[in-house]
């Protein structure tokens, strides 16, 4: 068995996008598992270049003592756009600077979740307030 994630969208509008991304770990960990996907986004208006779409905000839940969550913008070369720690909650808000642009090489527009030292049955939540330039 693996990993498990379940994705809700919040707000699905054509600026912006907000996901409620459930992670339940059997043990194994998600790596590069995608939970924003450009390709499939059939709300997007105006410049739809991939590199356009960057995080405004996140929030974190993570009770884990071990474990860890990586956002990533996924490209050629996949670039880190934010992270969370152990045991813990937290908020990151980027607005006062325009938000975490996608500075991956290539860029897919792609956004993917990686988690390391989940244990079975560890649980976390991300929330994802996207933006669609």
């Amino acid at each position: 068995m693996a990993a498990s994630q379940t994705l809700t969208k919040i707000i699905d509008g054509s600026k912006r996008q907000v996901l409620h991304v459930a992670i339940l770990s059997d043990g194994d960990e998600l790596t590069n598992s995608i939970i924003y996907n450009f390709s499939d986004d059939t709300t997007l208006t105006g410049d739809t270049t991939a590199a356009k779409i960057k995080i405004d905000q996140v929030w974190f839940q993570n009770p884990s003592a071990a474990g860890q969550l990586f956002i990533r913008f996924d490209g050629t070369t996949d670039k880190i756009a934010c992270g969370s720690g152990f045991n813990g909650n937290s908020h990151q808000d980027f607005r006062s600077f325009g938000g975490i642009t996608n500075n991956a090489a290539s860029p897919t527009g792609d956004i993917t979740v990686t988690t390391l030292g989940l244990a079975n049955p560890d649980q976390a939540v991300v929330i994802l307030d996207i933006k669609k330039c």
